[in-house]
């Protein structure tokens, strides 16, 4: 993925991030994310390496729906 293509998806998430996100909920996802930083590609299983983006929201969305995620 080009530069380019890198900088308008984060821009695209910071945006959303920024507008549509409350203060407190804001201080929980950047504890959370740091989490991220730390994840290795090689430990996630391959259904979840192999999804597409469009599979992994619609996957989150419905599991969501079911509270089937422990958030």
């Amino acid at each position: 993925m080009d530069e380019k293509s890198t900088c308008e998806i984060i821009d695209f998430i910071n945006a959303i991030y920024r507008e549509q996100i409350p203060g407190p909920v804001k201080f929980v996802v950047k504890r959370k994310a740091k989490k991220i930083e730390k994840l290795n590609l090689d430990d996630l299983p391959e259904s979840f390496r192999t999804c597409t983006v469009e599979e992994l929201f619609k996957i989150l969305k419905e599991a969501h729906e079911k509270k089937l995620l422990n958030f």
